[in-house]
């Protein structure tokens, strides 16, 4: 059902609506457009005009394909890659590949538009170019303001970004609270666009470890020869991004020609509080719903608006609720869903990236020692492994380099 535009007497229109959704980069898109789908009034706005230049790895990890719509590998231009290039310190490469794909290597104004599009093919109202969006609380509903609409929504659905204008305007002790807690503080990315002068397989996605300060470098192969290059810190932010991604693109011998380098934060998943407002669903970035050990985004924004969105189709079809009921229990089922199914496995991802990004040379020697290891490191992209499996088999494998003559349970990888 699309939303019901009103002509009040002033300038503005007035839209009312059961979802609004704010934000369309992976996550709103794919929020917006099963609602859509699904006949829920909804509405999606964005400050940008699409297609839209971002500097982004890109990847798709595999585990993401089954929450995509159909076709998308058909119709965007996309690299798979199938295997790892791990060096230490840009030197002592060890490569692999796993026989089948880990992830699919895009660009993101190639994706994120086609993802644009089918929510608009689902249904979904797509307003663009919005200038400036904001929210406030009003009854049991909320009312957004976006350029000269005026939106009248049972809920919100905030995808937008890790600093998320929506969450400060709703809870502004949010900010408040990362102020107060330095642990909170989102850390830092620096990426761009650019070449390899010694290109490697563009079957392999190239992982440095060691160069970057409590964080690692990577090197993406995209469909038109170019890589998606970048740095990212995950024990705090980077005092000089750009400086760290400087001295990876030397030791790459890689070059970004007129390419824009940009710092991105990369959220905290402990800095944000899910389910203290009804009807709010914090998703993708805006929810601090990213991998803290790879800081993969993408299969977690989409993850996060899939569940947020089932549970709302969900309530929404009951007929023993009112809307309002309806809107806050889904709310609060999502925020259910964030903090027993995804934080446990985030929060071992954060004590394995402690361990790693501290001691990238000790992970490097047990790699080399047992390539089985890089596999597994892998086959979290697959979504055959999590953390906690992934932590169990690498101190078995630690163990194996300490204690000489200790031999290491082996099993499945991918």
């Amino acid at each position: 059902m699309r939303p019901a535009p009103e002509k009040p007497g002033s300038a503005n229109q007035v839209v009312r609506v059961d979802a609004a959704v704010v934000g369309l980069g992976p996550a709103g898109s794919t929020a917006l457009r099963l609602l859509a789908d699904a006949g829920i009034s909804c509405i999606g706005l964005d400050r940008s005009t699409f297609p839209r230049n971002k500097a982004c790895g890109g990847g798709i990890s595999a585990r993401t394909l089954p929450l995509l719509p159909p076709g998308i590998l058909e119709n965007i231009p996309h690299q798979i890659t199938s295997g790892i290039s791990l060096t230490f310190r840009g030197e002592g490469s060890q490569n692999q590949d796993f026989g089948r794909p880990i992830a699919y290597q895009v660009r993101r104004d190639q994706f994120d538009t086609f993802m644009i599009d089918a929510a608009r093919s689902a249904g979904g109202q797509v307003v663009t170019g919005v200038e400036a969006i904001s929210a406030r609380q009003e009854g049991r509903g909320f009312v957004l303001t976006a350029g000269d609409m005026v939106i009248h929504a049972r809920s919100i659905f905030a995808a937008d970004g890790a600093t998320s204008r929506i969450l400060r305007d709703l809870d502004p002790g949010s900010s408040r609270h990362i102020r107060e807690n330095p642990s909170l503080r989102p850390f830092t990315s620096a990426e761009a666009f650019g070449h390899l002068r010694h290109p490697i397989d563009n079957r392999h996605v190239a992982i440095d470890l060691g160069l970057v300060t409590g964080g690692y470098a990577w090197s993406f192969p995209k469909k038109d020869s170019s890589w998606g290059l970048g740095v990212a810190g995950f024990l705090g932010p980077l005092s000089d991004p750009r400086g760290e991604f400087a001295r990876y693109l030397n030791s790459r011998k890689a070059t970004v020609g007129d390419a824009e380098v940009l710092t991105w934060p990369l959220p905290n998943f402990r800095s944000v509080r899910h389910g203290r407002i009804p009807g709010l669903f914090l998703i993708g970035d805006a929810g601090a719903i990213l991998d803290p050990f790879l800081g993969e985004g993408i299969y977690y924004a989409i993850l996060s608006a899939t569940r947020g969105a089932e549970e709302l189709i969900r309530e929404l079809s009951r007929k023993d609720v009112e809307p309002e009921t309806a809107v806050a229990r889904a709310s609060t089922a999502y925020a259910r869903f964030v903090k027993h199914a995804l934080w446990p496995d985030f929060s071992q991802g954060a004590r394995l990236a402690q361990v790693l990004y501290r001691f990238p040379g000790l992970f490097f020697r047990i790699t080399r020692r047992h390539p089985g290891l890089l596999a597994l490191y892998a086959s979290i992209l697959t979504g055959k492994h999590d953390y906690r499996s992934f932590s169990r088999a690498m101190i078995l494998r630690a163990l194996s380099l300490l204690i000489p003559g200790r031999t290491p349970l082996s099993g499945p990888a991918l």
